[in-house]
């Protein structure tokens, strides 16, 4: 199953949206997945509730920043 990422522009499958921050999804998941699959259902039963929090509860980084990251990278 893949989806078209708004910011990587290409097509993604939904294994790279699930492993792509460090091991855990996307911020943006439940958005570019939601019309496709149960997306919630599917990261409760992957993902334990800090995880969650930690992918969910902080600020979105800038265009910026993600770009710096993936250049150290």
């Amino acid at each position: 199953m893949t989806i078209y990422c708004i910011q990587m522009g290409m097509l993604l499958e939904l294994s790279y949206c699930t492993e792509v921050n460090a091991g855990l999804p996307c911020r943006n998941i439940i958005g570019c997945w939601k019309g496709r699959i149960d997306i919630l259902s599917f990261l409760q039963e992957r993902f334990s509730p800090d995880q969650l929090k930690q992918i969910f509860g902080g600020l979105p980084k800038s265009r910026i920043d993600r770009i710096i990251e993936g250049i150290q990278n």
